[in-house]
C-alpha cells in the first residue's frame, strides 16, 4: 500500500481492467477506451472526492448539486446514462447512488467510455465509472498510512489505513477517512466518513475467501444555488452565465445561501460483500460474489429560489427571492441483493489461444421512494426572503405528496472472449441476456394505492465485438461496434403509468490507438468514437420525466503523460465533443439542440519537477479548460467557458510527504453544471425555481501523508 506517489503518473495501459471486460485483459489489450486513476496519483493530486478525480479525465464535467452528487457528463450523455460501480459491481441507478466518494480509500478508479450494457447491465451508455476500493491480498506486507490535511474554509483531511498479515494464509485490509468543511457558502457544512476493510483466507493454494465490507455516511450541504436576477438589478453582475431573458448572477449574492436552517441532505449507506475464488486447475478459474447494499437519504431543504418580477401568484414584492413551491422533501429507503458467478476458461481454440468467461447475475432491489412539496400548507411571510440578506427561516410543516415503492428482479447471463487468431490481431467478443422485472406502485399522503402504477417485464441482448491489431508489441489499433438497451433510461422511479414506454437502444462504433513509446517513458492514446441512442427520457420537472426522442453524439479524446527528462514529467488530455438531441415519432422532440453540461471542448495540462536544487521538493501546476455548454434543453442558457490553475508543491521523502496546493489560483467566478429543473422553472402560476450553483473560488490547502512499512 504505497501513498507517496507523483501527482503526473502514467495511463497504466499494461495494468488489468476489471471495468471493460472480466477476461483478465490490460487496457492495451482492450478494444475500448479504458482510463485508469491510481489512488497514490488521486493522493498525490490532492484530489479528496472521486468525482474531483474523474473530471480531469479528458471531456468529463461534473455536477455537484446536493441532489444528485457527483454527477457525470461523458461523451455527449449525462446523468443516469453513465453507470457507476462499487468495486465492479452495480447497487442501482447512478443518479440514486452516487455519494462524494473520499479517495483515502480507493486503489484506483477506472472509466470506461462508451456502452457498456454487456458487461454491466442497465444504464451503460456512454460510460461506466467504477470507484475500486484498497482490499486485503495474498502476501501483502504490513504498513500503516496517515494523511492529516487543513485547508481554507476550515476544511478538515483525515484518514487512516493499516494492512497485514494475520498468520500464516490471511491477510487484512481497513482504512477510515474523514472530509468536512465549513464551505465557501454561508451556513453550507458538508462533511463525509468512509470506513472500508476487508479479510481475506487463503485456506489451500486454489481458494481463497474474502469479506469486505464499506460503510459511508455523508452531509453534501445546503447550497442549492444562487437565483438568477434581471442585469438591471444586479449590483455586481457575473460574467458567467448568458439567458435570452437578461438574467445574470449577482457577485453581491456570492456567498449567500438562500436555504433554511434547519436544512438536511445526508445519507448512511452500507455496502457488504463475500467472494469466493477456486483455481480448479491451470487454466479453470470459478468465482462467486454475494453482495448486499442498504441505504438511507434524505432531504429536507427550501432548495428553490426565484426572483419576483412582479407581484403574482406567491410573489408579494418585487425583488424577493420566492421559495414557496421549493420546499421539497424526499426519503430513499433501498436493500439490494444480487450475487455474480462467474467461470473463466484459458484454451486452444483450433490451434489459437482463446480466454473465456460465462457467469450467471441475479439483483433484486427494493427502493421506497417519499416525497412531498408545498402545495397546502399556508403562505408565511418568511417564504420570501430579501436577495441580499436572506432570513434562513425554519422547514417548517412536512407536506407529504406520496411514497412510490418500486422493486426490480434482474437475471443476466453473459459470455465474453478473447481470441489470440495471430501473434498480432485479437478479437475481443461479449454478449449479455439480460431480464428485468419492474413493479412500480404509487401511494397518496394518505396511504391509499393511486391508479398510475404499473408492472412490466423488459428482456433483450447487449453484446458487442472488437479488434485489436499490434503494430508493435507496444503500439495497437483498435475498433469497436457495441450496443446497450435499457428500460426507460434507468429512470424508473419517475416514470408512472403513461409514461410506460419499451427499452431504449444505443450503439456505438469506436476506433482508436494506444501506444506506449519513447522507450517506456511516454503513454498515449486516441479515439474516435460515434453514438446513438434513441427514446431518451430527460428530467424536465420536480417530480416528473418526458421523453425528448433521440440523442447522438461524435467526438475525439487524446491522453498523454510523458517523462521528458528524468526529474521532469508532463501529462495532457483534451477531447471534442459534437452532441445533439435528435427526433423520434410522437415525441417531444428538441432536434438539433446540444444536451445540457456537455462542452464542445475540454482540455488540461498538468507539469511537475522534482528534486529541485538537489532537494527533495517538487513543484507543479495543472491548467483545466471547459468550453461554453447549455445549461438547459431549449439552449437559451449559456453556461461560459472557464480556465481554472492549480499550483502544487511536496516536500518528499522515503516515507512521508508534505504537500501544499493552490487551487483556482485566480480566483475566476464560473458555474461548473446546471440542472435543467432548477432553471427558468418560474412561470407566474408556479415560481419554483431560476438558480445556478457557482463554482468554489480560491482555495488553498496543507497536506501531511505518512507511512510506517
Amino acid at each position: 500500500m504505497i501513498i507517496i506517489g507523483n501527482p503526473i503518473g502514467s495511463l497504466r495501459l499494461n495494468d488489468q481492467s476489471s471495468t471493460a471486460s472480466r477476461l483478465g485483459l490490460t487496457a492495451l489489450e482492450t478494444p475500448a477506451t479504458i482510463e485508469i486513476i491510481d489512488g497514490s496519483v488521486m493522493r498525490a493530486r490532492g484530489y479528496s472526492k472521486l468525482s474531483d478525480a474523474v473530471q480531469s479525465l479528458p471531456g468529463v464535467v461534473t455536477g455537484e448539486h446536493p441532489t444528485a452528487p457527483s454527477t457525470f457528463s461523458v461523451r455527449g450523455f449525462t446523468r443516469g446514462q453513465i453507470t457507476v460501480l462499487r468495486d465492479g459491481l452495480w447497487i442501482g441507478p447512478s443518479t440514486m447512488v452516487m455519494r462524494p466518494q473520499n479517495t483515502f480509500n480507493l486503489e484506483r478508479v477506472e472509466v470506461l467510455r462508451g456502452p457498456a450494457s454487456v458487461i454491466n447491465g442497465i444504464g451503460s451508455v456512454a460510460g461506466t465509472v467504477n470507484a475500486i476500493t484498497r482490499s486485503a491480498e495474498v502476501g501483502m506486507e504490513s504498513s500503516t498510512n496517515l494523511l492529516l490535511g487543513y485547508g481554507r474554509y476550515d476544511s478538515r483531511h483525515l484518514g487512516l489505513g493499516s494492512q497485514g498479515g494475520l498468520g500464516e494464509n490471511a491477510w487484512f485490509n481497513v482504512d477510515i477517512s474523514r472530509y468536512d468543511t465549513d464551505g465557501y457558502v454561508d451556513r453550507t457544512d458538508s462533511s463525509s466518513t468512509n470506513l472500508t476493510g476487508s479479510l481475506l483466507w487463503q485456506p489451500t493454494e486454489a481458494i481463497s475467501l474474502k469479506f469486505g465490507a464499506d460503510y459511508l455516511s455523508d452531509d453534501v450541504g445546503s447550497y442549492f444555488g444562487t437565483p438568477l436576477v434581471p442585469a438591471e438589478v444586479a449590483r455586481d453582475p457575473l460574467d458567467v452565465v448568458s439567458t435570452g431573458r437578461g438574467e445574470v448572477l449577482d457577485g453581491a449574492m456570492r456567498f449567500r445561501n438562500y436555504n433554511v436552517d434547519d436544512a438536511v441532505a445526508d445519507s448512511d449507506q452500507l455496502f457488504l460483500r463475500l467472494d469466493f475464488q477456486w483455481q480448479l486447475n491451470d487454466s479453470m478459474t470459478l468465482k462467486n460474489t454475494l453482495y448486499q447494499f442498504s441505504a438511507d437519504r434524505e432531504w429536507r431543504n427550501a432548495e428553490g429560489y426565484a426572483y419576483c418580477r412582479q407581484v403574482v401568484d406567491v410573489c408579494t414584492q418585487v425583488g424577493e427571492i420566492q421559495r414557496y413551491y421549493g420546499y421539497f422533501l424526499l426519503d430513499h429507503d433501498q436493500d439490494l441483493l444480487g450475487n455474480r458467478l462467474t467461470v473463466n476458461i484459458d484454451s486452444q481454440f483450433g490451434g489459437m489461444e482463446s480466454r473465456f468467461v460465462a457467469g450467471l447475475e441475479a439483483i433484486d432491489m427494493d427502493f421506497e421512494r417519499s416525497r412531498g412539496f408545498r402545495r397546502g400548507v399556508a403562505q408565511v411571510p418568511g417564504d420570501g426572503v430579501d436577495a441580499f440578506n436572506p432570513e434562513p427561516g425554519r422547514y417548517g410543516p412536512e407536506e407529504l405528496r406520496g411514497i412510490s415503492p418500486t422493486d426490480i428482479s434482474t437475471l443476466a447471463a453473459f459470455f465474453g472472449n478473447a481470441l489470440q487468431v495471430t501473434d498480432t490481431l485479437s478479437l475481443v467478443t461479449g454478449l449479455r441476456h439480460e431480464n428485468l422485472d419492474l413493479d412500480r406502485r404509487n401511494f397518496n399522503a394518505e396511504g391509499v394505492e393511486e391508479a398510475n402504477g404499473f408492472s412490466r417485464q423488459y428482456s433483450w441482448w447487449s453484446w458487442r465485438i472488437g479488434a485489436v491489431y499490434n503494430f508493435t508489441p507496444d503500439i495497437v489499433g483498435y475498433a469497436q461496434y457495441s450496443n446497450a438497451k435499457d428500460p426507460i433510461n434507468s429512470n424508473v422511479f419517475l416514470v408512472n403509468a403513461n409514461q410506460n414506454f419499451d427499452l431504449t437502444d444505443a450503439k456505438q462504433w469506436e476506433v482508436g490507438l494506444k501506444a506506449i513509446w519513447l522507450d517506456g517513458k511516454a503513454e498515449s492514446t486516441l479515439a474516435y468514437y460515434d453514438i446513438e441512442r434513441d427514446d431518451v427520457f430527460e428530467r424536465f420537472a420536480l417530480d416528473s420525466a418526458t421523453n425528448v426522442g433521440g440523442r447522438a453524439s461524435r467526438g475525439v479524446e487524446f491522453s498523454t503523460t510523458m517523462r521528458v527528462a528524468e526529474q521532469w514529467r508532463v501529462g495532457t488530455n483534451a477531447a471534442y465533443t459534437n452532441a445533439e438531441f435528435r427526433r423520434s415519432a410522437n415525441f417531444q422532440s428538441l432536434a438539433g439542440n446540444t444536451p445540457p453540461n456537455v462542452p464542445q471542448w475540454t482540455a488540461a495540462l498538468w507539469t511537475s519537477y522534482q528534486d529541485i536544487a538537489d532537494l527533495p521538493l517538487e513543484v507543479g501546476v495543472s491548467v483545466h479548460h471547459v468550453d461554453d455548454r447549455f445549461g438547459d434543453n431549449p439552449n437559451t442558457v449559456t453556461l461560459k467557458s472557464y480556465t481554472l490553475t492549480n499550483l502544487f508543491s511536496a516536500w518528499k521523502a522515503d516515507n512521508f510527504r508534505i504537500s501544499a496546493r493552490v487551487e483556482n489560483l485566480f480566483d475566476e467566478d464560473y458555474v461548473p453544471w446546471a440542472d435543467v429543473f432548477y432553471l427558468q422553472q418560474d412561470d407566474p402560476g408556479f415560481i419554483y425555481a431560476n438558480q445556478l450553483l457557482l463554482g468554489s473560488p480560491r482555495t488553498y490547502r496543507l497536506m501531511f501523508e505518512y507511512q510506517i512499512q
